[in-house]
C-alpha cells in the first residue's frame, strides 16, 4: 500500500475538480447554443402570427439569460482558481481561495443574487472538500 502525502492528495482533488468545472462550462456553452438558435427561431415565427410563440421566445429568452450568468460566474471562478496555480500547475494558498471564494459568494448574497451565490456555493462546498484532507 503506497503512501500518498496530504499536499499530493489535495493537488489532485483540485485538478478534478478544475476538469468537472470546465466540463460544466463548456456544457453551458453548448446549452447557451442551443437556447439561442431556439430564440432566434421562435422570434421569427411572431413575425408570422401568435401571441404563443412571443410567450415561448420569452421564455427561452429568459432561460438563456439563467444560464448565460451561470457560465459568467463559473469561468470567473475558473479564472480565480486558476489564478492560484503556479508555472509547474501546482495550487498554493489554498486557504486564501476558499477565503476569496467564500468573499465572492458572500457579495452575490448580499447584492441578491441569489442564483449566483448558489452557483458559486455548489463550487465553493467542492472546493471545500477538496482541499480538507485528514
Amino acid at each position: 500500500m503506497s503512501i500518498v502525502s496530504k499536499d499530493f492528495e489535495i493537488q489532485e482533488n483540485l485538478i478534478v475538480l478544475i476538469e468537472d468545472l470546465e466540463s460544466t462550462i463548456y456544457d453551458l456553452n453548448h446549452r447557451l447554443a442551443g437556447y439561442s438558435q431556439l430564440y432566434n427561431k421562435a422570434r421569427n415565427q411572431t413575425n408570422d402570427s401568435s401571441v404563443a410563440y412571443e410567450e415561448i421566445a420569452d421564455q427561452i429568452g429568459e432561460k438563456h439569460h439563467i444560464l448565460y450568468h451561470k457560465m459568467k460566474s463559473l469561468n470567473h471562478l475558473l479564472e480565480i482558481i486558476n489564478d492560484y496555480r503556479d508555472s509547474n500547475g501546482i495550487f498554493q494558498d489554498h486557504n486564501d481561495l476558499i477565503i476569496q471564494i467564500q468573499d465572492i459568494m458572500l457579495t452575490h448574497a448580499e447584492k441578491e443574487s441569489y442564483e449566483e451565490a448558489a452557483t458559486i456555493k455548489k463550487w465553493y462546498d467542492r472546493l471545500y472538500s477538496a482541499v480538507d484532507v485528514k
